[in-house]
């Protein structure tokens, strides 16, 4: 998956070789302090720096981009409201064929805080799993003391999609090969007749393929605990990177609780 894709090309750099457990709390820390930021000039300071980190690191400008555009779906539709649901003075009107849709300053500044959260965070989070196999991610999950009923689902559920989408190729190339065609619509009978097949033979061999990859990892000794896989012991580098994403996050939330921000 594009969102949880690990760049092989950011292994040597310094958050490639940081510990993982220590990795995982000092950007979640970062995250959390980010996202209680309550000065709209002190989210964009955050952003423009957090952006430098990112390219600093050795992230293509086109990648983060790929990345944004999967949250837009999640969150589009409430950046794009907000302005005409909240209460507030009128900026401008919107008169369309049936609607007439007032913009208002609360509902602008309510989206422009929560575009910038979600991009402080979106940018933090890369960082996180593009410099991280996610065997790595995950057993770093499992030493923090995360159930590891929770970890295993969410393991075997990212490496499933993957199969997932190969067989559903598969099923199509087959499909293609028998000449089947679809139709204008989805409502189209033959088309949703073959459309609910596929499904219905996806389930199955997913199913199938579940008790058989359950079987073979049993038969080869799994009992549920990951193989350690390295990046145990944390170094004097990986606690200075730590502490300087906190240190930067704790710096300016202590500038907004000190009032300072309104000189930014």
């Amino acid at each position: 998956m594009e969102l949880l894709a690990y760049d092989r090309k950011l292994k040597n750099s310094v958050l490639g070789r940081m510990e993982t457990r220590l990795k995982i709390v000092s950007i979640f820390t970062l995250v959390a302090l980010l996202s209680s930021l309550e000065n709209l000039l002190l989210l964009a300071s955050a952003a423009v720096v957090m952006f430098s980190v990112v390219l600093l690191t050795g992230v293509s400008p086109a990648s983060i981009s790929r990345r944004f555009l999967w949250l837009l779906p999640f969150v589009g539709f409430m950046l794009l409201f907000f302005p005409f649901i909240t209460p507030g003075e009128t900026l401008f009107t919107l008169h369309l064929v049936f609607l007439r849709l007032s913009a208002t300053g609360p509902g602008l500044e309510k989206a422009l805080f929560l575009g910038l959260r979600v991009l402080n965070a979106m940018l933090a989070i890369s960082l996180l799993v593009l410099t991280t196999p996610a065997t790595q991610l995950f057993h770093g999950f499992r030493r923090l003391r995360v159930p590891g009923i929770m970890v295993n689902m969410a393991a075997f559920t990212l490496r499933y999609f993957q199969v997932l989408g190969e067989e559903v190729k598969q099923m199509q190339f087959a499909m293609r090969a028998r000449d089947f065609r679809q139709g204008r619509s989805l409502l189209h009978r033959h088309t949703m007749k073959t459309l609910g097949l596929l499904v219905g033979n996806l389930f199955i061999r997913s199913y199938e393929r579940g008790e058989r990859i359950y079987i073979a990892m049993l038969s080869r000794g799994y009992q549920g605990e990951p193989v350690c896989c390295g990046h145990c012991s944390p170094k004097t580098g990986d606690w200075l990177t730590g502490f300087a994403f906190v240190g930067f996050a704790t710096v300016l939330k202590f500038v907004e609780w000190r009032g300072l921000g309104i000189w930014l």
